[in-house]
C-alpha cells in the first residue's frame, strides 16, 4: 500500500475539506494547464487502436432518460472529446461547440451536426454570451481542472434559462495526485461530494438529481475479463445496486481496502 504523508498544508485536500486547485492564482492555474491539456489525449494515444467510448448506457440511464429535449438543440460539450456522449441525443441537437484544450479530438460534425472546437481559457472564462446553451454535457472533465468553482460559474451563466446541464464526476481523490499514478493524468483528483453538492448550488443550478454510482470492485472485477460496466444496461444497473448498498461507505482519501467498497462517482442533472 502507498504511504500517504498527510502534513498540515495538505490534510485539508486529502480531508475533503477543500478542494486542491480552487484556489489556484495564475501562474498555478497556468502550470496545471499546460500539464493537463494533452493529458487524456496522450493516455488514448498510448493505445489507440483499444479506444471506444463506453459510458453511453451510464448516460442514458442516469442522465438523458429523464430530460426531454426540444428539437434544434444549442450544446456544449465540456472537455467533451471526440464528442460521442452527445450520440444519443444527436437527433435533438443542431449545433455542437465542443470546448476542450486538446486539438487532438478536434472534430468539423457528428453524424452531420456542425462542431465547434473551442479551446478554454486558463482561468476558466468561456468566450460565449450569457444564455447561450439548451444543453451542457460535462462528463469526467471538471476533475482534470484546476479551478472547478470558476468553471461551474461559467457553465451556470452559458447555459439558457430552462436548460439542462449533465454532469458526473468521481468523488474520490484517485489517490495521491503529488505522485506518479498508472493510467492516470498527472494533476486530475476527484471533487468531494459534499464540497461539489454545495458549489453547484451556490452557482445558481437547481439540483434536480443526484445518483451514486461507480462501485470499484466491480470495475475492477470486469476489468480483469476486458469487459466495460457502463456500455452495458444490466452491468450499470448492477453498479447503480451495489453502490446504493454501499452509500454508507463513502470517503474522499481512500487508503484501506474496506473503503474501497463504495461508490467512486456522482451524476448530477442541474437547471437553470
Amino acid at each position: 500500500m502507498t504511504h500517504f504523508s498527510h502534513d498540515n498544508d495538505m490534510s485539508c485536500y486529502f480531508s475533503g475539506e477543500k478542494l486542491y486547485g480552487d484556489d489556484f492564482s495564475k501562474e498555478q492555474l497556468a502550470k496545471w494547464y499546460d500539464e493537463e491539456a494533452e493529458g487524456y489525449s496522450g493516455l488514448v494515444n498510448q493505445s489507440p487502436t483499444d479506444y471506444s467510448y463506453v459510458y453511453h448506457a451510464l448516460n442514458e440511464m442516469h442522465g438523458y432518460r429523464y430530460e426531454n429535449l426540444p428539437q434544434g438543440c444549442s450544446a456544449l460539450g465540456v472537455g467533451t472529446a471526440y464528442c460521442e456522449e452527445f450520440l444519443p441525443i444527436i437527433s435533438k441537437l443542431a449545433h455542437i461547440t465542443a470546448l476542450d484544450p486538446s486539438e487532438h479530438f478536434a472534430t468539423k460534425e457528428l453524424k452531420g451536426i456542425p462542431v465547434s472546437h473551442v479551446r478554454p481559457s486558463i482561468e476558466g472564462d468561456m468566450p460565449f454570451p450569457n444564455d447561450s446553451f439548451d444543453v451542457i454535457t460535462c462528463f469526467g472533465a471538471l476533475h482534470h481542472i484546476a479551478n472547478v468553482s470558476t468553471v461551474l460559474k461559467e457553465c451556470h451563466r452559458v447555459l439558457k434559462p430552462g436548460g439542462v446541464m449533465f454532469c458526473r464526476e468521481p468523488i474520490v481523490s484517485m489517490g495521491d495526485w503529488r505522485i506518479l499514478r498508472k493510467g492516470l493524468t498527472k494533476n486530475e483528483r476527484g471533487i468531494p461530494v459534499t464540497l461539489f453538492i454545495q458549489t453547484v448550488e451556490k452557482c445558481g443550478f437547481h439540483l434536480s438529481r443526484k445518483v451514486l454510482f461507480d462501485f470499484g470492485p466491480l470495475g475492477k472485477l470486469m476489468s480483469m475479463f476486458g469487459m466495460a460496466i457502463f456500455s452495458h444496461k444490466s452491468t450499470t444497473m448492477l453498479d447503480y445496486i451495489l453502490s446504493q448498498l454501499f452509500a454508507f461507505n463513502i470517503k474522499y482519501h481512500r487508503t484501506g481496502t474496506l473503503e474501497k467498497f463504495g461508490p467512486a462517482s456522482i451524476f448530477l442533472i442541474l437547471h437553470k
